[in-house]
């Protein structure tokens, strides 16, 4: 089961939010997706190719994920600079295989942000195809379990199963290889559980 998981982690300050996300796009049948790509300097975009023979590089030659190669593999690259980052795939060039990485500077808050409850959020959208967005916050350092389950009971999904600092966190989480239907996510700690219905779509 192919799973997309994006986890944006917000550190908190008096002055500045900063923000430590990984984004996947998807390398297959001749074309990246998504295309075109919004992120925020620091963050990193890993590439998946899932099908096919293909390889990623940025016209400037600022990344390059080497020669053209068959599925399964994965490249990442950190963009540390604001600017727009065009990519193609060499082999399928002329058939339009490219892709754009647009990247923006932080954003700065004035306000002091600050967790004090745990809280799972409706994931959005809701209903969705294939990716929906699940955020959620904790007031103190824990061990967060983030899990998805069919309208039976069964776990389709772990998102996360780890130890977090104080924060607020999103999920996105890649539905495409599940049936269309009512599943239930569920955020669980040692001091807090919480379970939302959401819809897939198909």
């Amino acid at each position: 089961m192919l799973k997309k998981i994006t986890i944006f982690i917000f550190l908190i300050s008096t002055s500045i939010i900063l923000a430590q996300t990984t984004h996947n796009v998807t390398v297959q049948n001749f074309s990246f997706s998504p295309q075109t790509l919004t992120i925020t300097v620091g963050d990193i975009v890993k590439w998946t190719n899932v099908s096919g023979t293909h390889n990623v590089r940025a016209n400037d030659d600022s990344f390059f994920s080497g020669p053209a190669a068959p599925a399964i593999w994965e490249f990442s690259h950190t963009f540390n600079s604001a600017g727009n980052f065009p990519y193609y795939c060499e082999p399928h060039l002329s058939m339009g295989m490219t892709g754009t990485i647009i990247v923006q500077n932080p954003v700065s808050v004035e306000d002091e942000f600050v967790v004090d409850q745990f809280k799972l959020e409706q994931n959005y959208p809701n209903p969705f195809n294939p990716s929906t967005r699940i955020s959620y916050s904790v007031p103190a350092t824990t061990v967060v379990n983030l899990k998805v389950f069919d309208i039976i009971g069964n776990e389709v999904a772990t998102l996360v199963n780890k130890e977090q600092p104080a924060g607020y966190y999103q999920v996105d989480f890649d539905a495409s290889n599940l049936s269309g239907g009512v599943y239930f996510y569920q955020l669980a700690t040692n001091e807090f559980v919480n379970t939302k219905k959401m819809i897939l779509i198909k």
